[in-house]
């Protein structure tokens, strides 16, 4: 990705390019994503359908944006994942920034399952 397209990620304009959002299954824009080479993504994808399913047996799930930063730190990267999730319940949002991506992304989403089991307990 280049710098000029992060800029334009950050200021939330559309770069226009289909290859920064890819879908998954069940209404998931992975935004950011395309930087990691494609096993990275391949485990990525798997890690969100895991948590579509949990998600989708707790509330009635309707769809989910995902966006990844990466901060450069030395010769490593801290990841930044921000998640949005829309339910019939309402919206939902997290954000987590860790050294391990996949810690980032279990915990992004495992903060969205658990306020979604609040909000259900609550309503019963």
């Amino acid at each position: 990705m280049k710098n000029k397209d992060l800029l334009k990620v950050k200021e939330g304009q559309k770069t226009g390019t289909v290859d920064n959002i890819s879908e998954l299954k069940g209404k998931v824009a992975l935004v950011g994503f395309e930087v990691l080479d494609e096993s990275e993504q391949e485990i990525v994808k798997k890690i969100v359908e895991s948590y579509i399913k949990k998600l989708s047996a707790v509330g009635d799930y309707q769809e989910m944006k995902i966006s990844l930063r990466q901060h450069k730190h030395g010769k490593t990267f801290k990841h930044e994942v921000n998640a949005f999730a829309i339910f019939r319940q309402g919206k939902f949002e997290s954000d987590v920034t860790e050294w391990n991506l996949y810690i980032a992304l279990s915990m992004v989403c495992d903060k969205i399952l658990a306020e979604l089991e609040h909000k259900m307990q609550k309503v019963l």
